[in-house]
């Protein structure tokens, strides 16, 4: 009598590293879904900045949240991301990061928006960008100087002093700071073969901006 082979059990994933992999993908979906909260509130913020600018945001909020709710349903179920989707996660918050610090350091992506002066949208300060206020109803350039109404302290430019941040480079800051958590935790979701040169790459890539931006290459 020919005795059957028992089938092979399931691969499980140990209890303390399952744990471990809820614990990192919570924290990379918080990192996600505040990114792209704060996504949408950029692309509110830059509806003068023409369609591409706006589409683009919100494009990014769109993928950054179903990627967060991919981790939370894999954090719920107990089971690990795949390493490939991981990795493309990582690859693109990176991305954003860096294009993040193009933009506001460089003027290499002004052809791709239109500003509007009279749309509530904002400029970056970017150096060496040089911008032009004119009065609509005078047609007098305000650096020429034009009185201004104000009851609190005022700016030698005549702008009055504003004791609060900026509200756009407040999102920005919080949108980079969201998506640092992500890359952290998802460089802590990859494979213990891939971690370390992620890592070694990260430190790469954050050592050649430094470098530049210590060589006034960016800002």
């Amino acid at each position: 009598m020919t005795a059957v082979a028992d089938a092979p059990a399931a691969p499980r994933v140990e209890p303390r590293a399952r744990r471990s992999s809820a614990r990192w993908q919570l924290v990379a979906a918080l990192g996600l879904a505040g990114a792209g909260g704060l996504h949408v509130a950029a692309a509110v913020d830059h509806l003068s900045a023409g369609q591409l600018a706006v589409g683009f945001f919100l494009l990014t909020a769109l993928a950054q949240a179903a990627l967060a709710a991919r981790l939370v349903l894999g954090a719920w179920a107990g089971t690990r991301p795949d390493r490939h989707l991981v990795a493309v996660a990582l690859l693109g918050t990176v991305g954003l990061l860096g294009l993040y610090v193009v933009a506001h350091t460089t003027g290499l992506l002004d052809a791709f928006a239109v500003h509007d002066a009279a749309a509530a949208g904002h400029l970056h300060d970017v150096p060496g960008r040089v911008t032009t206020a004119v009065d609509p109803v005078t047609g007098v350039e305000f650096a020429q100087g034009m009185p201004v109404g104000s009851s609190g302290p005022v700016a030698m430019d005549g702008l009055s002093v504003s004791s609060g941040g900026h509200g756009p480079e407040a999102v920005g800051t919080a949108v980079v700071t969201a998506e640092l958590l992500a890359v952290a935790a998802l460089a802590a979701l990859l494979p213990t073969s891939w971690r370390g040169r992620t890592l070694d790459a990260l430190l790469v890539l954050g050592g050649s901006a430094w470098a530049l931006w210590l060589t006034g290459v960016l800002g």
